[in-house]
Formats: C-alpha cells, sequence, structure tokens
C-alpha cells in the first residue's frame, strides 16, 4: 500500500508527462531486472557519486519487499523537477559533456527512470542537493498505474544530511525476487560496470552484501581497435574490450556507448574453450542508434549487425592469440621442469606436426583436469610420455581414451584413481577385455552352431579346435587337461595328477563295452584344495557336429565311455569324480525322454550310486544360456552391446583357420 501526506500537512503539486501512455509503457518493459538497478545506479554515477549501495528488504517469508538504491551524488534539484519528469529527451544532462569531476554522463534522454517500472509499482524519489550554501530535501513518487504522473512533495531544508538520491522500489511481483535475490546479481553488475570503474578507480558500489568489484575478479583484460567500413565505404568507429574472470561466468556481448554504458547484451557467438570472459563492443553509433529508435538493437539495424560481425572476428584472432600465448607459457615451464618429452631442437616436418599436437593435447589435459597441474612431476612425465607414445603409433586411440576419462563425474575419476592405488591399469584392461571377448563370443558360437555355417561345421576338424581355446563356456573352473587323446592317454593323465606310477607299464590299450579303443574329444579337470590329500573332477565332453540330433547312438557310445571309466579297479574311486557330457544342437525323442530323470537336472540320465559317475546330455542352447547368465551381471555394469557382426568379427580374426569352407559340402 502507498501512503501520500495530505495536503494539509504538506504541500504537492503533480507533473504530468507530455508523452504517449504506450511509448513509456515500452521503456518500462525490461528483460533483464538488474538492468533497472543498472539505470539507478548511473544516474547516481552521472550525478558524481562515489558511493553507491543497493540494498534489498525481505519480508518475513523471505520475499523481496522493496529495493533501495542510495547515492552520494549531488542529488535531483527541485528546479529541474519539471524538465527531468514531465518531459523525455530533455535532460538536464543532454548538453553536458563531462561532470564537475570530469566524468562523461551517460543518461541523457531522461529514459532510464523508467526502468524502475519494469520492476516495483510503486516508485520514490527521495533526494537532497544543496542550494546557496544549505541543504534541501524532497521526494518525487510514482505508480506503475499511471506511468505519466509524478506527485512531488514542496521542498524544506535538511539538517544533518547529506547530498544524493534513494531510490525506492516496492510491490515487486513474484517473477523477480529469486533473480535480484541470487549471489551472482552482484557479479553481473561488475561485469556489466567494469570499464566505467576501471576508467573511474575509488568509486564503491555495494549490491547487499556484496562489494561491486570487477577488479577483484579480473584476470586480464585487453582493448582491441575495428577497422570498419559499411557498404557504402565509411567508416564505423568501434573498439571491443575483452575482460576475463577468474570466475566462471557466463558469456556476453555488451553493445555499449563509447565510455561503456551498456545498452543491451547477447551471447558473444564464438568458441573460446577454457576462457571466462565478456567483451565491451564500444561505438557513439550504438548510443546514436538506440537515441532514434529504442529498439535499434534487435537484431534489424544493419549499422549495428556490421559492428557485431567485426567484434566477433576481431574477438576470435584475440582469443587464438591468447590460446597461444598460454599455451607457450606452459611449455617454457615444462621445459625448466624437465617434464616435456621432446627436445628443442626438430628433425623433420613430421616431427614439427607430432609435437604441434602434442602441445594442444597437453595443454587441454592441463586444462580439462585442475588437479594435474598440482601433481608430482613424476606423474607429469608418464602422462606426456604416454601422450607422445600414442600420437605416434595411434590417435585415434588416444582420443578416444582421454574423452572417456574426461567426462567421467567427479565421483567416479576418484574411484578410477583409487581402484588404479590396489591394481594396475593392464589388469584392469585385461580383465574388462576377457568379459567382452567371452560376451562377444557366445554370440559367435550361435552364429557358428545355428547359422549359415551349421551344415558344413565338423566337431573335430572345426568345433573341437575352436571350444579348446574357450573351455570356460562349460565353466570357469575347468583347465584343459587332455585333447583330443585316447582314452589310455587320458587315464595316464589321471595317474599323473595323482602322482602314482603308471598303471600300464605294458601298454595295455583302455577299451569301451564294446572292446574297441576310443578317442575322447576333451578332457578338463578341476583340484580341489580341501586341506587333505589330492581330490579331482574329470569332466568328459563328446562334442556332435551341428546337424546331428542325438539319440539313442550317441548317448549309448557317451555311456560306453563312463561305465569304461567306472568299471575300471584301477581309478581311485575316492577322491576323483567323473562327469560325462554328451551335447549336441537338437535332442531326438529317445533323448528328451531320457533326459526326464525325477528328482534330477533336466539331461542328467545318469549317476552311480556313489555319485562319482555322472552322465548328462544338454543342448547348445542350453550350454550357451548358462554362459550368458554366468556374465549377466558384468554385462550390464559394463553397458556392453554385442552384435552378430562383433561375434563374426571374432571368429575371423581369433579362428579363421578352424573355420569350414562355405564351399565345403
Amino acid at each position: 500500500m502507498r501512503l501520500f501526506l495530505s495536503d494539509q500537512q504538506w504541500h504537492m503539486k503533480q507533473i504530468q508527462l507530455q508523452v504517449g501512455q504506450d511509448h513509456v509503457e515500452a521503456l518500462a518493459r525490461i528483460r533483464n531486472p538488474l538492468v533497472a538497478i543498472e539505470e539507478l545506479i548511473w544516474n547516481g554515477l552521472d550525478a558524481d557519486a562515489t558511493k553507491v549501495s543497493v540494498r534489498l528488504t525481505l519480508g518475513p517469508l523471505d520475499g523481496l519487499e522493496s529495493i533501495a538504491v542510495t547515492d552520494n551524488g549531488t542529488g535531483i534539484a527541485f528546479a529541474t523537477v519539471d524538465s527531468a519528469f514531465g518531459s523525455l529527451g530533455n535532460s538536464p544532462k543532454l548538453s553536458l559533456q563531462a561532470t564537475p569531476k570530469g566524468r562523461v554522463p551517460h543518461g541523457k534522454s531522461g529514459k532510464g527512470r523508467f526502468r524502475a517500472f519494469g520492476i516495483g509499482q510503486d516508485i520514490s524519489w527521495q533526494s537532497c542537493y544543496e542550494r546557496d550554501g544549505e541543504l534541501y530535501q524532497f521526494t518525487i513518487r510514482g505508480r506503475r498505474s499511471s506511468l505519466r504522473e509524478f506527485e512531488v512533495d514542496d521542498e524544506k531544508r535538511a539538517a544533518g544530511r547529506s547530498t544524493g538520491v534513494t531510490v525506492t522500489i516496492a510491490e515487486l511481483p513474484q517473477n523477480y525476487p529469486s533473480l535480484l535475490k541470487s549471489s551472482e546479481a552482484s557479479q553481473e553488475l561488475a561485469r556489466r560496470l567494469a570499464l566505467y570503474l576501471k576508467k573511474y578507480p575509488g568509486i564503491e558500489i555495494s549490491y547487499g552484501d556484496d562489494k561491486v568489484d570487477p577488479g577483484g575478479l579480473e584476470s586480464y583484460s585487453r582493448t582491441i581497435p575495428l577497422n570498419l567500413k559499411n557498404k557504402s565505404g565509411e567508416d564505423l568507429p568501434a573498439e571491443v574490450t575483452v575482460i576475463e574472470w577468474r570466475i566462471s561466468a557466463s558469456r556476453e556481448l555488451y553493445l555499449c556507448d563509447e565510455s561503456g554504458f551498456a545498452y543491451d547484451e547477447r551471447p558473444p557467438g564464438i568458441q573460446a574453450p577454457g576462457f571466462n570472459f565478456t567483451a565491451y563492443l564500444k561505438s557513439p553509433l550504438i548510443k546514436d542508434l538506440v537515441d532514434e529508435n529504442a529498439f535499434a538493437l534487435d537484431g534489424l539495424h544493419p549499422t549495428v549487425n556490421e559492428l557485431i560481425d567485426g567484434a566477433k572476428h576481431a574477438l576470435r584472432g584475440y582469443f587464438r592469440e591468447r590460446e597461444a600465448a598460454l599455451a607457450r607459457d606452459l611449455i617454457r615451464k615444462w621445459k625448466e621442469e624437465r617434464v616435456y618429452p621432446y627436445d628443442t631442437a626438430v628433425s623433420s616436418p613430421i616431427s614439427m606436426a607430432e609435437q604441434q599436437v602434442f602441445d594442444i593435447c597437453a595443454v587441454k589435459v592441463n586444462e580439462y583436469l585442475p588437479s594435474f597441474e598440482k601433481t608430482d612431476l613424476k606423474n607429469k612425465l608418464l602422462t606426456f610420455r604416454l601422450i607422445r607414445e600414442a600420437l605416434e603409433s595411434n590417435a585415434t586411440s588416444l582420443s578416444t581414451i582421454l574423452r572417456q576419462v574426461l567426462e567421467l563425474p567427479e565421483e567416479q575419476q576418484n574411484e578410477l584413481a583409487e581402484l588404479l592405488e590396489r591394481t594396475k591399469l593392464s589388469a584392469i584392461i585385461n580383465a574388462a577385455k576377457t568379459v567382452v571377448d567371452r560376451l562377444t563370443f557366445l554370440g559367435s558360437l550361435g552364429h557358428l552352431l545355428f547359422g549359415e555355417l551349421k551344415t558344413t561345421l565338423l566337431e573335430r576338424r572345426h568345433l573341437h579346435r575352436i571350444l579348446a581355446n574357450e573351455l570356460w563356456i562349460f565353466g570357469e573352473q575347468y583347465a584343459l587337461g587332455v585333447d583330443d587323446e585316447s582314452l589310455r592317454s587320458l587315464l595316464e593323465k589321471h595317474e599323473e595328477l595323482l602322482g602314482r606310477a603308471s598303471l600300464f607299464p605294458d601298454g595295455d590299450p583302455v577299451v569301451d563295452l564294446d572292446g574297441r579303443s576310443r578317442l575322447v574329444d576333451l578332457m578338463l579337470y578341476l583340484r580341489y584344495p580341501q586341506g587333505q590329500e589330492g581330490r579331482f573332477e574329470h569332466l568328459v565332453i563328446e562334442l556332435k557336429r551341428p546337424d546331428c540330433k542325438l539319440g539313442k547312438k550317441e548317448i549309448s557310445q557317451i555311456e560306453d565311455y563312463a561305465f569304461a571309466v567306472a568299471g575300471d579297479e584301477r581309478f581311485d574311486k575316492q577322491s576323483t569324480k567323473w562327469t560325462f557330457l554328451l551335447i549336441g544342437n537338437d535332442f531326438l525323442p529317445f533323448a528328451e525322454q531320457r533326459a526326464k530323470v525325477q528328482n534330477k537336472e533336466h539331461g542328467h540320465i545318469y549317476a552311480s550310486e556313489d555319485g562319482m559317475t555322472n552322465i548328462f546330455i544338454k543342448k547348445w542352447s542350453t550350454i550357451i544360456d548358462q554362459a550368458k547368465w554366468r556374465y549377466h551381471f558384468f554385462r550390464e555394469k559394463l553397458e556392453l552391446q554385442v552384435t552378430s557382426a562383433d561375434g563374426v568379427n571374432l571368429l575371423k580374426s581369433k579362428y579363421s583357420r578352424f573355420l569350414p569352407d562355405p564351399e565345403e559340402g
């Protein structure tokens, strides 16, 4: 609610602005509420203020109730109120080339005061000024609902005060308070006022409890003259000032008059990785264009576009130079630290190109890894040698590795560092590659057994040779014992594991129930260390080609193997367990019936009373599914996608010599 003194208590007059309501409404519309605060600060600076403070008043629920901008400038004189608030374009500063303290004034059109109505509904200006050696004060009030009307109290003496103006903005809408209360507000004001505060040091500006101090945030700056001409060949006077910041800041290109007053801002439209900066395009043409048309900077005026294009071109050249200079400084330092991996003398154009690429990579590593600069010299030297080695051998691989590491969240980077404290990177890579290769092989095995090679695949010549290198598919615990040896060799291997003398000094062959010497495809063994005399399990695998369906004949064959071993008294039955496994693509009805044994795993067709001899028949699909399930957890954690093409490529690269010729019948 707004309270005014009555006429009986105080004399009051009204000022009527001689401009259309629509025109004033346009001036009160703003995109960024800080622009309105900046305008009020500029009014104080144009009045030669040395101190300007912005105070925020919060309500019981931390809502923003009012904003007060106070300066210690010369104040608004009562005699100038009619011209200052009764018209536009007739500001007392219009003919002023410099303030009494020699500063360049900014507001000369009288439009700035209307920006405050873009924030709040109720605005008051409390002015204290000096006249004839004495101080006087009065108040001006305006409402957003009647922008063309202002109420002015009569002046009175102001004993014990100092000159200046306090502008109070009240009745703020709900869409601005969060931005105005932000901790970044003072930093944005610092960027917007930077050029002026650099030009006139000693001015103190505060926003809430924060000091508006661009000098404390600045790391480097430069002003670049722009030699521009329009299409008619006329000169376009302009320059661009770049200020680099020590803090993270949104990049902006401010469109300013020649003394640095920002009329508008926009993204700079250039690439400058690693730099936090603000660019100020300064030209007297910008002010002239705004005076002619308030919307001249909206991107439609050709002169504005020519100025912006010239600024972008200058900024690109500036940052190329800055990046090169920073790189030279870093490389000079690395050479002094003796971690730079190249000699100063370059022997050939190729070596020169490699060294230049290295310099770019090394600078980026230093840029994107904040802790790299503080790491010890041994780690730096190792890192640089790895980069050089990768560039000389496989630059694409290096790019992939660095990109993946640099894109890790900080938490995962720390986890990787902790892991590398406990194991070697090569061990991590080998373990991950083993899992990836095995998951890929499972896909390729399906292609081999059920794809286009199915009809030409032979068990001993092809399938056996491949599986001999991938025995983990039957269980992680197995290691190859005997590959394609006679049953006699299998028994001799059994003796060797037990540490016994040969049981077959005369070379008697081992035969099956039909009296025939048999060959086994694969025999695997596992030793169980149980704190007692060695105990073993033998897994005997009989493979059948994919187009062979398992039936009575094939089952009889594996049973012959099993019973020959079980009936041989030379075997140690106490510490050796035998598992015989017959594998094929599909079952005939006889095998399906045999696979269904009550109270046993599907396919468990025989178990001796002591449990030391077991016979299984299984389909390849079951073997593959069980292996996939064992690796399901790793596949999820690795976020691995394996395609059939990956499997085919693995077969061709690793086992091409064992693959059947498609022309074979």
